[in-house]
C-alpha cells in the first residue's frame, strides 16, 4: 500500500506543477509530448492524475493524524 500511496502522490504532484506551469505561461509542456487535449494519451494521462488525487485524498482521510503515506 505504501508503494501506491507514494506514486499517487508523486502523480499528484507532476499534475500540480503541470497545473501552475499552465497559470504562470499559459503553455502546458505537455501538450507536445502527448499530442494535444483530445488525443487518447493526454485523455489517459489526465484520468490518471484525477483517480490519483482521489486516491490521495482517500489515503489522506483513512489515516487521521497521519500524511496518509505511512502503513502502521
Amino acid at each position: 500500500m505504501r508503494i501506491l500511496n507514494l506514486v499517487a502522490l508523486a502523480i499528484v504532484i507532476l499534475g500540480g506543477i503541470n497545473w501552475g506551469l499552465i497559470a504562470l505561461s499559459g503553455f502546458d509542456p505537455l501538450l507536445p509530448i502527448l499530442g494535444g487535449y483530445t488525443s487518447p494519451f493526454a485523455r489517459m494521462f489526465y484520468g490518471i492524475v484525477g483517480l490519483s488525487s482521489l486516491w490521495v485524498f482517500y489515503a489522506y482521510l483513512m489515516t487521521p493524524g497521519s500524511d496518509g503515506i505511512e502503513d502502521k
